[in-house]
């Protein structure tokens, strides 16, 4: 697999797609205003809970089984089995606490959000089977329909007065468009499972399920515990904040998610030596965009919400430089995740899951009630840490991990020139319009890249990208 060219296409798609829901996420901040907002952000922090215990690790599971060559048909038909039994007993729990579950989102979307979980883990089943075929890129347009398809459904039932419902239906819509699409471009067929099919994703699934509850935790209980303890309002502010900051990983994670495929085939080959030196690699890669976010975050964070969402989204400044700093390790992170997924050794990361996970909602509890925002964000940023750190530990015991200092060195040089520039720039013209704001980030980003092709090594590296992109 190509994986410059299988980045760069994603990336790209991804672009667009951050570009898409970004504009839509403006639309919907000024047009709901930060309570409504926040309770669509608690039906999907619901929604997402949901599919996390109806998933739990079957969907890593089937893409390492179909990545390696065992018998992908009938690994299918056992994930699909499992699935469908999953989503229906979640379904029933749901039905179950149907009344405190409204009092905590704030209006009763029981049924919608039943429908949207199926939609959405069938959904992203056949999107994993798809990787797990090594056709990553092929996955690119899925995932642009799909994020077109939510918002322009959603600004539609805006304009007729669904209010929030609008944000509902349209998932509701876009997960069933992207299932119906991977399902047409998927070449693995469904087999019937045999015992011995359902117990290999069951041991790989085991473990990968409590990393994948990991990774909920991570994406969502500071939302959780901020909806218990603090406003819908500051849901809103804080989950705009949160995914302002995912953009400057968006790479990263597309990255990774190319990365998995071609380490497990490679480490199921043998080639060891290949998978530590692009281990090595990915980190530098994965960094890229993230160091110079956090120095532009700390100069101009708070005019960034202001001018984009609205004075009211202001209060989450604070905790959206947190937020970035923590974008640090986690990039590394992911880069680890991946590593230690392609050795087939799920139970380490399950290991980093379980005392992250419990530091996480642990640190949350203690440090919401008392420092609101900035703590939830601090929760999650000392979780990452621990979780990359205990991740680092094992994968060494898998492999060499060479930590790419010269050139990670050279990108911190590079963004803190970019920051003294910028804090000049903003001494010199308010960035308080879109207008100033764009110009200030352009700026920043012409500064940073040259720097960045400046070092001789990091420049080599981006040529030979360019070059394999190319053929």
């Amino acid at each position: 697999m190509n994986l410059a060219r299988a980045s760069s296409l994603l990336f790209g798609v991804e672009l667009v797609n951050t570009a898409i829901g970004f504009f839509g996420t403006v639309y919907f901040a000024r047009e709901l205003g930060a309570t409504l907002l926040g309770i669509f952000f608690l039906f999907e922090a619901t929604l997402y809970t949901m599919a996390t215990v109806v998933d739990f690790g079957l969907r890593g599971a089937v893409e390492k089984r179909i990545s390696a060559g065992d018998d992908p048909s009938r690994m299918f038909g056992a994930a699909l089995a499992l699935k469908l039994l999953l989503i229906a007993v979640v379904s029933v729990i749901v039905l179950a606490i149907r009344d405190p579950l409204t009092a905590y989102i704030g209006t009763d979307l029981t049924w919608e959000l039943i429908g949207v979980v199926i939609a959405f883990e069938l959904s992203m089943l056949v999107i994993h089977v798809l990787q797990g075929e090594l056709r990553v890129a092929q996955t690119a347009v899925l995932h642009f329909l799909r994020s077109l398809t939510f918002v322009t459904v959603a600004v539609a039932l805006l304009q007729y007065g669904y209010g929030v419902r609008a944000l509902v239906y349209a998932l509701l819509v876009s997960y069933t468009v992207l299932l119906v699409g991977a399902s047409l471009r998927v070449s693995t067929p469904i087999a019937r499972p045999g015992r011995r099919h359902l117990r290999s994703l069951y041991d790989y699934a085991k473990f990968n399920g409590i990393w994948g509850l990991g990774g909920h935790v991570y994406n969502w209980m500071d939302v959780i515990v901020i909806g218990f303890f603090l406003s819908q309002a500051a849901v809103g502010a804080y989950e705009l904040a949160w995914r302002l900051t995912t953009t400057a990983i968006m790479f990263s994670t597309v990255f990774a998610r190319v990365l998995f495929p071609q380490l497990s085939a490679w480490q199921a080959d043998g080639a060891v030596e290949r998978v530590r030196d692009l281990v090595s690699d990915a980190m530098t890669v994965s960094l890229l965009l993230i160091v110079p976010s956090v120095v532009g975050v700390a100069v101009i964070g708070r005019e960034i919400l202001g001018v984009i969402f609205g004075a009211e989204y202001a209060i989450a400044a604070a905790a959206f430089l947190v937020l970035m700093i923590e974008k640090l390790p986690q990039a590394v992170n992911l880069v680890f995740d991946k590593a230690i997924q392609a050795f087939d050794r799920p139970k380490y990361g399950a290991i980093a899951t379980v005392v992250s996970l419990s530091m996480n909602i642990g640190l949350n509890v203690l440090l919401v009630p008392r420092y609101g925002l900035v703590g939830a964000a601090a929760a999650t940023l000392l979780s990452v840490v621990v979780n990359t750190a205990i991740l680092g530990y094992y994968l060494r015991r898998l492999t060499t991990v060479r930590f790419p200092a010269r050139d990670v060195g050279w990108l911190v040089a590079a963004a803190l020139a970019m920051g003294a520039a910028l804090v000049a720039l903003v001494r010199t013209i308010a960035v308080d319009t879109p207008v100033t704001l764009a110009a200030a980030v352009a700026f920043s980003a012409v500064v940073y890249g040259a720097g960045v092709l400046a070092s001789p090594s990091l420049r080599a590296k981006i040529v030979e990208n360019v070059r394999n992109v190319r053929e």
